[in-house]
């Protein structure tokens, strides 16, 4: 009775391990970012890489443009698909793994601006706050009584935004949680920066899902996956690399 149970988990393992799994994503620096004929690379790649390792499970990654990568997550068996918001209208469509990042927004400034005391956002509106023109954080700040030209100043990228503000054209910078890496990555020191204030309700968990014909054991050892990386310190490790 032993060995036959033995041997039935055995040949269980060996279809599992045999079912190819997909991953489809978008490119999303820091976080996942498609250098072609390179590796991936991002952060959440190297937790997705860590996740599949934990689960004994092996699957190929492809990168797309997002409404394609959604689509194909909808439709394909054994296809999985990150970073993606969760709401309601998305609910029905996915096994939902878990979760595997959070993006909040901040308003920072240089450490030598020791004049800045940020305790509320009305606080902000004697300073000129730097943002990106049609992002969600002009639309809040516009919403919130800030005016272009007399207390925001829009920019058109990331890299202006921080070329701006390092320049002492503006005084605070509206960002979210990769503000570090873009930093660095425009060639600029994030050691000189400091968080004034985390912006209250704007806040966007990002989960790994499965299509709804993704084998259901597959989704379960990839929950129990990143339960474990989470608890041991190699999911929080990841992040720490990427300054996140």
């Amino acid at each position: 009775m032993k060995q036959l149970l033995c041997l039935i988990l055995i040949t269980f393992s060996l279809k599992l391990a045999a079912v190819q799994l997909t991953i489809v994503s978008e490119d999303l620096p820091p976080l996942q970012m498609n250098n072609h004929e390179k590796p991936a690379s991002g952060a959440m790649v190297d937790v997705v890489h860590l996740l599949l390792k934990e689960a004994e499970l092996s699957a190929q990654l492809q990168f797309y443009p997002w409404a394609r990568s959604y689509k194909i997550a909808q439709t394909q068996k054994n296809t999985l698909i990150f970073s993606m918001f969760r709401d309601p209208s998305r609910e029905k469509y996915f096994q939902w793994i878990g979760k595997i990042f959070t993006l909040e927004s901040f308003l920072v400034a240089l450490k030598s601006r020791n004049d800045i005391q940020i305790n509320q956002l009305n606080d902000a509106k004697k300073y000129l706050v730097g943002s990106i023109r049609d992002d969600l954080a002009e639309t809040y700040l516009t919403a919130h009584g800030f005016k272009e030209k007399q207390n925001l100043y829009l920019n058109s990228a990331y890299p202006a935004l921080w070329k701006i503000f390092f320049n002492g054209r503006t005084d605070i910078a509206f960002t979210n949680s990769t503000w570090a890496y873009e930093i660095k990555n425009t060639g600029l020191d994030p050691n000189k920066i400091k968080v004034l204030y985390k912006i209250p309700n704007i806040t966007s968990d990002l989960y790994i899902a499965a299509s709804l014909n993704t084998d259901k054991t597959m989704v379960i050892k990839l929950k129990k996956a990143l339960a474990t990386i989470k608890a041991d310190g190699r999911y929080q490790k990841i992040l720490t690399k990427w300054h996140l």
